[in-house]
């Protein structure tokens, strides 16, 4: 399980906001297989780095 502050949650709502409905599932799976792989403590700069690395991932799948 994952704990995050709310900033951190408005800062996943809002990258997940922008994308299509069919996507949010797979990018927040990546999400979250990403933070766990990093550990239990990671900064608010691990998660906008994994955010950006996820959201660049389902873009470049898009594009293929």
């Amino acid at each position: 399980m994952l704990a995050l502050s709310d900033s951190q949650l408005r800062a996943i709502w809002a990258a997940v906001d922008g994308l299509p409905a069919e996507k949010r599932g797979i990018f927040l799976g990546r999400l979250v297989a990403q933070l766990q792989l990093r550990g239990s403590h990671f900064t608010t700069a691990d998660l906008e780095d994994v955010v950006q690395l996820t959201l660049t991932g389902l873009i470049q799948q898009s594009a293929a």
